[in-house]
């Protein structure tokens, strides 16, 4: 087969997508019982989590042979610019505080059921051409497992950044008019 960009580019339709090109938004979020319309614009960076189901080894006559087992469970991770006020990182740390609390090691009563300690979050791949998303990625029953240190230092003058590890019942991805690719 020889070289022919031509033939590369005419296959390689809209482009590509661009990985600046991106908005994460969380809904139902427990942590002040609001959702936190600010985090779609503070939340420079996703990274969606891979799709894996882990083999299962059976063995027939000293033969092992693979067969597809469980999904395994993956972390959404996000990166957050801290505001002055610090709003989405004290609602984030009040969110995790109802779900087990540092000093008492216990679960607010009204964070019992699952629903009521976890929200949804959506992860949305946007076009290049300013049309909308031509995906959605919605993560159902998410809350925050982690949420990452600040560093400080007299040495630097940028935006405080922290991480976000959100756990997640299990996700569905939309295409551009909403209907289900993933996860039906």
């Amino acid at each position: 087969m020889s070289f022919n960009i031509d033939t590369f580019t005419s296959n390689f339709k809209r482009g590509g997508a661009l990985g600046s090109l991106f908005e994460c938004s969380l809904e139902a979020a427990k942590g002040s019982g609001m959702t936190i319309a600010d985090f779609k614009f503070m939340c420079k960076g996703a990274v969606l989590p891979a799709s894996t189901i882990e083999p299962g080894t059976i063995t027939y006559m000293g033969r092992a042979l693979q067969i597809p087992g469980n999904r395994a469970a993956q972390q959404l991770n996000t990166d957050v610019y801290n505001d002055e006020g610090m709003e989405i990182r004290n609602h984030i740390e009040n969110w995790m505080e109802m779900i087990n609390s540092h000093r008492t090691n216990a679960r607010q009563t009204s964070m019992s059921a699952v629903t009521k300690y976890t929200g949804k979050l959506q992860v949305k791949q946007l076009s290049k051409e300013d049309t909308g998303a031509v995906k959605t990625y919605q993560f159902i029953n998410a809350w925050p497992s982690s949420c990452a240190e600040v560093p400080l230092s007299w040495e630097t003058n940028e935006i405080q950044t922290f991480a976000i590890t959100w756990e997640y019942s299990y996700w569905v991805g939309l295409n551009e008019s909403g209907g289900i690719v993933a996860g039906k």
